[in-house]
């Protein structure tokens, strides 16, 4: 089973969400998250980069 850990990606370094995630829907202007308990968290942003091999996936705020 791989599971993954979200980070918000920042200028300086990237911040740590949350983990175990297991499903990940993309939205419009936001990411919505499942972890392995079916928990839902939902992000505002975006996904910049998803890396399978080290199970991250980084989430951009959208600034306007």
């Amino acid at each position: 089973m791989c599971l993954s850990s979200v980070y918000r990606k920042n200028a300086d370094e990237n911040v740590f969400l949350c983990k175990n995630i297991a499903r990940v829907i993309p939205g419009e202007n936001e990411v919505v998250l499942y972890d392995l308990m079916g928990v839902k968290t939902c992000i505002p942003g975006k996904i910049v980069d998803i890396d399978l091999l080290e199970n991250i996936i980084l989430v951009k705020e959208e600034t306007e």
